[in-house]
């Protein structure tokens, strides 16, 4: 193995243990993450109820997390800041084998209903980039951006689908809150 290998082979290793190491002292425990969703995962355990809570309210979301599952990838969301003025965003994905893993940094301070909306929005670029199997570095998914975004919103990119998948699991849980609310 050459040195170059070892450095990032250790680089690796560090990370991943950065990764998944849990931060106990955020927040409080939540649910386990039924099946569909250990595809989409968190350390911070309030993200964790967060996720599995829009994936009971929102089919749009519950689907995007199957879409996932059944793809060669999985998808850490973490809270973070993006930067470009956005306040979520696919931050991060990285080979590992024959499979991925994308991180995606949320901004925690919204509304309950609004963070599930832009989670959900983030898992819809989760899943055009793991739709192309030549995307396992940040590099290939900044290309693979900039052939497929319909805007550069201050720097950062978007596309309309992820517009759409955000709106719908905002509108979802909405519609599931109204009909459950005595």
């Amino acid at each position: 193995m050459t040195t170059t290998k070892r450095r990032l082979l250790a680089a690796a290793i560090a990370v991943t243990g950065l990764v998944w190491a849990p931060d106990t002292t955020r927040a409080e425990p939540g649910p386990v993450p039924e099946k569909a969703d250990l595809a989409v995962r968190s350390t911070d355990l309030a993200l964790v109820a967060l996720i599995a809570q829009a994936g009971r309210e929102s089919p749009t979301f519950r689907g995007m997390t199957e879409t996932i599952r059944a793809s060669d990838g999985i998808v850490y969301v973490q809270p973070g800041r993006c930067g470009h003025g956005v306040r979520s965003c696919l931050a991060n994905v990285v080979a590992t084998g024959q499979g991925r893993i994308l991180w995606v940094k949320v901004d925690t301070n919204k509304e309950e209903r609004q963070l599930m909306g832009s989670i959900g929005h983030e898992l819809r670029h989760a899943i055009e980039v793991l739709g192309d199997p030549a995307v396992r570095s940040n590099t290939a998914m900044f290309h693979f951006y900039m052939r497929q975004s319909v805007a550069s919103v201050g720097g950062a990119f978007e596309t309309q689908a992820a517009v759409v998948a955000g709106d719908a699991v905002r509108s979802e849980i909405g519609k599931y809150r109204r009909h459950r609310t005595p």
